[in-house]
């Protein structure tokens, strides 16, 4: 019997958990974009340069997908493996860098498709935005919550050097992340304001 990720993620166990979590956020919101891409694309009367704008940002969005689908696996992957290390006593350090990487590469498929969210916006139809305006929150949070679950197994990463850079760019992608999505969801907001005055 087929068994969805929501009803795993309900499961009384360990995994999957938060990182596996703010990844298939970011499957759910690059579905939306996808959706929007989609429609734009199939739009008539568009010039070709419009066309052809669509016809990469869908593929950008759908290769987005796949990597968000990869990295939810991968965060179950990556717990497992981190608690056969700690409990066998091997290959903790290899364990650990798997275990923050997964997290890292979430946030920045959300970092990406955020900016593909903006591109999107800056040219759909007015009754699109709100669309995306539900995709860039649902970004928003699968980049700061795959930030919570990195940060929490940075504690493991030794030597302290290292631990320290990660944390730094760790805390960079999400400045960058959340600056992105602050100046996407004013954008999107200011354009279907504007459709509102318009109307």
């Amino acid at each position: 019997m087929h068994t969805s990720f929501l009803e795993q993620l309900a499961r009384p166990r360990p995994d999957p958990g938060g990182g596996a979590a703010a990844a298939y956020g970011g499957q759910v919101a690059v579905a939306l974009l996808t959706k929007v891409l989609d429609l734009e694309g199939r739009r008539p009367g568009q010039t070709p340069g419009f066309q052809q704008a669509w016809e990469e940002w869908l593929a950008s969005a759908r290769r987005l997908a796949e990597d968000f689908e990869r990295l939810r696996r991968f965060d179950v992957e990556a717990y497992r493996r981190f608690v056969q290390a700690r409990t066998s006593g091997q290959g903790l350090a290899a364990a650990v860098r798997f275990a923050i990487q997964c997290p890292h590469d979430i946030m920045g498929a959300a970092w990406e498709a955020l900016k593909l969210t903006a591109l999107a916006g800056s040219r759909c139809q007015g009754h699109l935005l709100a669309d995306l305006l539900v995709a860039a929150e649902l970004l928003g949070g699968a980049l700061r919550g795959a930030y919570h679950i990195a940060q929490a197994n940075l504690p493991w990463v030794e030597p302290a050097g290292t631990r320290e850079e990660q944390t730094r760019e760790l805390i960079f992608l999400l400045h960058q992340g959340e600056l992105t999505m602050a100046q996407v969801s004013q954008s999107l907001m200011d354009r279907a304001a504007l459709q509102e005055d318009l109307s």
